[in-house]
């Protein structure tokens, strides 16, 4: 069975979204921290329209898909009233 492959520029949005959430969520809440992802994602996509003609909304679903499982993950943690390390030993 072959595994299906994301293309390389998506998997850079990613990975550029997952680095931009942790990085703001250091000073800020998840929800904040998610807004941030969202005005760099579309930021990037209105300038790409700008200076080469194409925005593209796949990009800004993958940056912004890692910023919305983080953030899902943590509301799920604070519901629960688990802390992050209390959930992988349970485990």
């Amino acid at each position: 069975m072959k595994l299906p492959t994301i293309p390389h520029d998506k998997a850079n949005h990613f990975i550029y979204g997952f680095k931009i959430f942790v990085l703001s969520n250091l000073v800020l809440n998840e929800w904040t921290s998610l807004a941030v992802v969202c005005l760099f994602a579309f930021g990037k996509e209105i300038y790409d329209e700008w200076k080469y003609g194409g925005f593209d909304i796949y990009d800004a679903i993958y940056t912004i898909a890692p910023a919305l499982i983080l953030t899902l993950k943590q509301i799920y943690l604070w519901k629960t009233g688990k802390q992050i390390w209390q959930h992988y030993l349970q485990r």
